[in-house]
């Protein structure tokens, strides 16, 4: 029998890339001494969440695996009928690699860097792993930053919130530099956007529909988005720094593990069919306007 914490460790998907702290500005010191910067950006697995037929109960999977995390009260016989429907869920799913259309998003802003546009620092070099650096070559990427490149490292975890109601990346952004293990910047960039509505066989038929092509939009959008919020606290643009952004505090819709709760932030900017939000615990937060 599968027996796991799984509110213990739902909380943790939730939290996903966002440790404490969520936010810690660049220094104009600091920020003066970046000649260029090369981006890792690593998506070390899949998560897909999603909901099972017993209410309150979500199943997980990762690293590509089918499995589930199941409460310790649901029965022999209910969890072979779960872990089908986790086959049937995810199984369309498994096959299509995001790490793809991330780093197709982020070699565009390697190439618009290299135009002097986009970001506001230069991109020596973007690339996309499956797995953090071992010691070995965090300490070369390290070391190479003491003569004026810095390194700034992304972690991005995917989900599928359960009840397939929306598509989440959680990411941590790290930037190091001077040679020193000790970050000199740190952000927290959510991205969220709300799935089709409709059964579970509909939206997945929708999500896989022409190869993938609108669940590989919504990843190259995130990671876009990503890069923009982290842009944003880069240059530490404040609150309502957009005409008509009022900056105060309101509660904006987020789909937390298959609820839809209240968030309370202030908008940062505005624009097309998106909002960046920054939360009381200075992450930033990309939500589609009509989740609002």
């Amino acid at each position: 029998m599968l027996i796991f914490r799984i509110a213990a460790i739902a909380a943790a998907l939730s939290l996903g890339a966002c440790a404490v702290p969520f936010h810690r500005p660049l220094t104009a010191e600091n920020k003066q001494r970046i000649q260029s910067v090369d981006i890792r950006m690593v998506i070390p697995q899949e998560s897909f969440m999603v909901s099972a037929k017993s209410p309150g109960v979500s199943l997980v999977t990762g690293g590509g695996l089918i499995g589930a995390m199941i409460d310790s009260g649901i029965q022999k016989s209910r969890q072979t009928d779960m872990a089908g429907e986790i086959r049937s869920t995810v199984g369309p799913l498994a096959r299509f690699d995001l790490r793809n259309e991330a780093n197709i998003a982020l070699q565009a802003a390697l190439q618009e860097s290299a135009a002097g546009k986009g970001l506001p620092f230069k991109v020596r070099s973007a690339q996309v792993s499956a797995a953090v650096p071992g010691k070995a070559d965090s300490e070369r990427l390290f070391a190479d930053t003491s003569n004026g490149p810095a390194v700034m490292m992304l972690l991005v975890h995917y989900a599928l919130e359960p009840g397939l109601g929306a598509f989440t990346t959680r990411t941590s952004a790290v930037l190091r530099q001077n040679g020193k293990t000790e970050p000199s910047f740190q952000s927290a960039a959510v991205y969220q956007i709300p799935l089709p509505t409709g059964s579970r066989d509909t939206v997945l038929a929708q999500l896989t529909a022409n190869d993938g092509q609108l669940l590989r939009s919504y990843m190259r959008e995130s990671v876009t988005e990503t890069l923009r919020m982290v842009a944003l606290d880069w240059e530490g643009v404040p609150v309502g720094a957009n005409p008509g952004a009022t900056g105060n505090a309101r509660s904006h819709r987020f789909n937390m593990q298959g609820t839809v709760v209240d968030l309370p932030a202030a908008t940062v900017v505005s624009a097309g069919n998106r909002t960046v939000v920054r939360s009381e615990t200075g992450a930033l937060f990309s939500l589609h306007k009509e989740s609002k």
